[in-house]
């Protein structure tokens, strides 16, 4: 009997490593404090009155609780980058991590990407005009500067040009006593 399809696309089966074992009991451990702490989040009490005092009790907790969301985050950091087996492993994984969270968020992945694509698209679109835009208005900017330092050239050239023929340039002025002694 010929395998199926979904057996020919499997990963091949491995044993089961004791790394994988303490990352998948720290990943249960990290997503059972961050229920907890969304939970706390979600049954926030509200204050009555001017007694402030249920929130300072409340955010103490909800403190205490993401303090024990990155120490577990750091447990799990710390398995993979410990077993290179299991690093090898995540690293190998054929399912992007960002499709389980639209997953998780209820959203059809496939109308998710081609919205995200059609909104980068448009981005892009804009990005190009801007910088179509941007090339024009400097190629105007720099047209302009040539042409005023041309003209600026042209006038210096017909001032020395005039200054030489009538000759003022050479001489100085007569109304004007030189110095001679330092």
């Amino acid at each position: 009997m010929p395998p199926s399809a979904a057996a020919k696309n499997a990963a091949p089966k491995r044993p089961i490593a004791p790394g994988d074992v303490k990352l998948q009991e720290a990943l249960h451990l990290l997503l059972n404090r961050l229920a907890k702490t969304i939970d706390q989040v979600k049954n926030w009490p509200e204050a009555t009155g001017d007694d402030a005092s249920i929130h300072v009790e409340t955010t103490s907790k909800l403190i205490t609780s993401i303090r024990e969301i990155i120490s577990q985050i750091q447990q799990v950091e710390g398995i993979v980058q410990a077993d290179m087996t299991v690093r090898k492993s995540l690293n190998e994984c054929l399912v992007p991590l960002d499709l389980l969270d639209l997953l998780d968020t209820s959203l059809n992945p496939e109308c998710f990407s081609r919205g995200l694509l059609r909104e980068a698209l448009g981005q892009l679109a804009g990005l190009k005009r801007r910088k179509l835009a941007l090339a024009l208005l400097g190629a105007a900017v720099q047209s302009g500067l040539n042409k005023r330092l041309q003209e600026v050239d042209t006038e210096s050239k017909k001032r020395s040009r005039s200054e030489d023929d009538d000759g003022t340039a050479l001489e100085p002025p007569k109304n004007v006593k030189q110095r001679t002694e330092l």
